[in-house]
């Protein structure tokens, strides 16, 4: 079998085999691949609570979700956002100055 693996994840594997940590790199592999079994087995016993919620279908649309959160936000909250927020934006979110108002 030939794995290819991205360098980021095969520099360590090899250090970790040159320094003695691993008697060789199929040793290393093996043991990755242990606990990669592992944990596709928990996954099948529990599978993440993502999983487990309501169907697809039963959920609701993120527009709802939106509007069901921003109304759990106090008014007082929202009186703190800057009327010109939209028109600004490039300043309220990077710092640049602000562009003269559009009339």
């Amino acid at each position: 079998m030939t794995i290819h693996l991205p360098e980021n994840l095969e520099s360590p594997i090899l250090a970790a085999v040159h320094n003695g940590r691993y008697a060789s790199l199929d040793d290393a592999m093996a043991e990755a691949a242990s606990l990669l079994v592992q944990r596709l087995e928990q996954e099948q016993a529990n599978p993440p609570a993502a999983r487990q919620a309501e169907p697809a279908q039963a959920q609701k649309p993120i527009w709802e979700r939106i509007l069901e959160r921003s109304a759990a936000i106090p008014d007082e909250e929202w009186d703190k956002l800057p009327v010109d927020g939209a028109e600004q934006h490039d300043h309220y979110i990077y710092g640049t100055r602000k562009r003269q108002p559009t009339s």
